[in-house]
């Protein structure tokens, strides 16, 4: 049954939210509601039968706050905390289990019946613990290794550097602890426009997709409308990312897999990318090129997507033959079952190479070139991948042309409901970025964030397990996990 269907004698989970207060309308900004004590209690009751795609979790100013999607669109629940405690999400989620922990370390917040309560980001070593609490509190001011679980430094890249072997069982797990830089918690008492910034540098995958959907959080929570022109630029430099993205990653398991015409013409077709970006007024890999009420002054969006558009054209055929002839070796590498997308619900190319549908973009307003008609695969290994990465890319391509001919076509949306907080995403590279923000006086008052890695880190270490060694590298080119996204 498909996830938030509803569900044959008894409450489903989407019920069991929506009997709570609702406070705003949906579907962006997300139905929202508020849930006492005993109707939280029932939604997680509720999920244990009938689960909704988990997105997000995370407690602030003594509440407690969870984001789903039912059928496809946002649905949000909050409840307030009762002495710091509330029923953890976990029992009938385990996709919550990252985000409960990462709340306790955070926000002080007590999942009550958690599968999993041990420190998710805070291992010892902060100064200050409990940092988004309302009172935090001192840390110890040296780390507390764990000698039975050191990180691997065996020279596979980043996320690499994050795999914990846990020898009682030779399991692999993540410590997104070594990852984590208080993104979040610098970003508190900045001006909206000042964030832009530091959010467009969470890492080299979201240049564009993560200042995007933060743009679009704070623009809901003070109710302000984005032009047409501003709207339609941001497609197609959000368009021209997903295909710059798509093809580092290509490149990546091209040098893995000993592919390297693979490895060439993806790195050629970046780089000649790159050139067109800087030639039409943006940064090679489109820095700063999101702004408060569209894209950044002196980009020439149209030309720059229209000039795009007929560089992949060009470059797609030789791409497509170069990753034909190096098709068996990525067959059957680092398979991510369909079992691990649902249980962490991961979304993005990884969850569509194994069968979900789902694409972000399907929910935006701009429906000139419906996105997501590459479709799905189901094999979910690094084949499934690159062959989807190509088909997006042509994708992508499509409907930057088609954008880019009718630039500013459409009026300007109604205003939606805001008061002061709104919820923003976008479909990145590699999957559905979120933010959450609390605006008081131009000033961000409380923030969240969600990478797609978020999802994907609790899973890897089981994918990883399966694998050789040897083809690790090719297994995490192939996946294009950030490790700067699981723990912001």
């Amino acid at each position: 049954m498909e996830r938030g269907a509803g569900m044959a004698g008894g409450v489903s989970m989407a019920a069991a939210i929506r009997a709570g207060e609702r406070i705003a309308p949906g579907p962006f900004p997300p139905e929202s509601f508020v849930l006492d004590e005993r109707q939280w209690e029932a939604m997680v009751e509720a999920a244990v039968a009938d689960p909704l795609w988990f997105i997000g979790h995370w407690c602030e100013a003594g509440r407690a706050y969870a984001l789903f999607l039912d059928r496809e669109r946002p649905l949000m629940a909050g409840t307030a905390l009762v002495d710091g405690r509330y029923l953890a999400l976990s029992r009938a989620l385990p996709a919550a289990c990252w985000a409960e922990r990462a709340a306790q370390d955070l926000s002080d917040a007590r999942p009550m019946f958690a599968r999993e309560v041990a420190p998710l980001l805070d291992e010892g070593g902060w100064l200050r613990a409990t940092p988004l609490s309302p009172r935090p509190g001192p840390g110890q001011a040296a780390r507390e290794a764990r000698p039975e679980a050191e990180p691997l430094g065996m020279g596979f890249g980043a996320a690499a550097a994050l795999l914990t072997p846990v020898m009682a069982d030779g399991r692999l797990e993540m410590r997104p602890s070594l990852a984590h830089r208080g993104f979040l918690a610098r970003l508190r008492g900045m001006r909206v426009e000042e964030a832009l910034v530091p959010v467009g540098r969470v890492h080299a995958g979201g240049f564009v997709a993560h200042p995007l959907a933060y743009c679009r959080a704070v623009e809901q929570a003070l109710g302000a409308v984005v032009p047409p022109e501003g709207r339609d630029g941001r497609i197609v430099l959000a368009e021209i990312e997903r295909i710059g993205v798509h093809l580092a990653d290509l490149a990546a398991s091209g040098r893995a897999a000993g592919g390297g015409l693979l490895a060439t013409h993806a790195a050629l077709a970046r780089q000649a990318l790159a050139e067109l970006c800087v030639t039409h007024g943006a940064t090679p890999r489109l820095t700063d090129a999101i702004a408060p009420d569209g894209v950044a002054e002196g980009i020439a969006a149209p030309e720059l997507g229209m000039a795009a558009a007929a560089l992949m054209e060009e470059r797609l055929p030789d791409l497509t033959e170069a990753h034909r002839l190096f098709a068996e070796r990525l067959r059957g590498v680092a398979v991510l079952g369909r079992g691990l997308v649902e249980r962490f619900c991961i979304g993005g190319l990884a969850g569509r190479a194994t069968g979900r549908s789902f694409d972000l973009r399907q929910q935006e307003e701009d429906h000139r070139h419906m996105p997501g008609r590459a479709g799905s695969l189901v094999e979910g290994d690094a084949l499934a991948r690159g062959t989807l990465r190509l088909r997006e890319i042509r994708d992508s391509a499509l409907r930057i042309a088609r954008v880019a001919e009718r630039f500013g076509d459409g009026g300007v949306p109604p205003v939606g409901a805001h008061g002061g907080e709104g919820v923003g995403a976008a479909e990145g590279p590699r999957g559905d970025v979120w933010y959450w923000v609390r605006v008081k006086d131009g000033r961000i008052e409380a923030i969240w964030a969600r990478d797609p890695a978020f999802s994907l880190g609790p899973a890897l270490g089981a994918v990883l397990r399966r694998e050789d060694a040897a083809r690790w590298p090719l297994a995490l080119a192939s996946l294009g996990v950030p490790a700067a996204g699981m723990a912001l």
